[in-house]
């Protein structure tokens, strides 16, 4: 009987399993994709199209035309629950599908939605129609020369999207004293995780572009026109942008799989779920056992996908699985500051600059490419 490889969520890491489907690298089987969502966006693109560089289409993959290249089946639905005993996946309207192998990845949701007033009035960077709601608001203010944009999380994310708000309100007329930005952060200093000067290059680019940052502050609530922080001080914001750090999928940590101390799924150095060798996870919503201090960074996504296919077509096989896959110990990253520049980081090397977002883009659009169009197929690569 031909195995059911059952991929869910659209996850960075999938699409590289769908690319080996496409090229015949997975042996005979019914493969399953699970998602409401029926583009996969590239998230590390969507700073640049708030900002004005890219439409839609460049940072989306329709993934219902790659399932219908390959013979895979879209299922409209998402994974809420996964039975490894009985091999089946609970789906959001309640019905299941059975599997042979399981792949999950699902990506994370942002830390402290459940703070009061978030789920009402503060916008998600996924998925991608949320982030069109923020830019027919960002429209309003500029139109208005009125209005305050605050940005919650100090993070990479945090930052990009607070420089690509204010890059969106100057294409759109607003000049800077207009419309405040600003940027909450919780800790003494943006948390890059890269080394003081690449901080401080970034703080830079914040000050230049007259981006406040409020550190050491916490939001205790949002409202429809403004935050409340920890120390009770009131900030006015019509538009409250949620970047803050990675949180698991709570049915993540109900569903009998290992999992660490924050939910996400524990994984052993195949990608192979701890608690069953028939579910394997990749991306953020995974942590490997081996290197629990890997960052939930797209990066790794990208570079888990490869082995992640190569590990799922020994599973599906029958045979011992033996991929292994270590992350690396450097990574290169591009943050796009709005103004037609990128701030750069490798290992102790930071520096700034156009050809800085010039390579960014390249490699960006090169990683659409190859999933986009079945033909070009350039080398791997993939920037912050």
């Amino acid at each position: 009987m031909t195995p059911v490889l059952l991929l869910a969520g659209l996850g960075h890491s999938h699409l590289f399993v769908l690319e080996a489907l496409r090229k015949g690298e997975l042996p005979p089987c019914r493969v399953l994709v699970c998602s409401e969502e029926a583009h996969h966006v590239y998230s590390g693109m969507v700073p640049g199209w708030l900002g004005g560089r890219y439409s839609p289409s460049e940072l989306t993959v329709d993934i219902a035309a790659i399932c219908a290249s390959t013979g895979a089946e879209y299922v409209s639905r998402n994974v809420a629950g996964v039975d490894a005993v009985s091999r089946t996946v609970l789906l959001s309207d309640g019905t299941s599908l059975p599997f042979d192998v399981c792949s999950i990845a699902v990506g994370s949701r942002p830390a402290g939605v459940e703070t009061e007033g978030v789920r009402e009035w503060a916008w998600p960077l996924k998925p991608l129609q949320r982030v069109e709601g923020v830019l027919r608001q960002l429209k309003t203010l500029a139109a208005a020369r009125a209005g305050a944009v605050t940005v919650v999380g100090g993070g990479l994310a945090g930052i990009e999207v607070a420089l690509a708000a204010r890059a969106r309100l100057r294409i759109e007329g607003a000049p800077s004293n207009t419309v405040p930005v600003r940027i909450v952060n919780r800790d003494a200093a943006l948390s890059t995780g890269r080394g003081r000067g690449f901080t401080s290059r970034l703080e830079d680019a914040c000050a230049r572009h007259a981006v406040a940052i409020h550190h050491n502050a916490r939001v205790n609530a949002v409202s429809e026109h403004g935050v409340q922080l920890n120390d009770d001080e009131q900030l006015p914001s019509d538009v409250t942008i949620w970047a803050t750090g990675p949180a698991a999928a709570p049915w993540l940590a109900n569903c009998g799989l290992a999992v660490d101390d924050r939910g996400f799924l524990l994984v052993n150095e195949h990608l192979q779920s701890l608690s069953s060798p028939h579910v394997f996870a990749a991306g953020d919503c995974a942590t490997l056992d081996h290197a629990r201090d890997t960052p939930k960074a797209g990066v790794y996504a990208v570079r888990m996908g490869p082995h992640l296919a190569r590990s799922l077509a020994q599973a599906l096989r029958g045979a011992p699985v033996t991929e292994r896959y270590d992350p690396q110990q450097r990574w290169l990253t591009l943050v796009n500051t709005g103004d037609g520049r990128a701030v750069a980081s490798w290992g102790p090397f930071t520096a700034q600059g156009k050809w800085a977002m010039r390579w960014k883009d390249k490699i960006d659009r090169a990683f659409m490419a190859r999933f986009s169009d079945p033909v070009h197929r350039p080398r791997d690569g993939v920037s912050r």
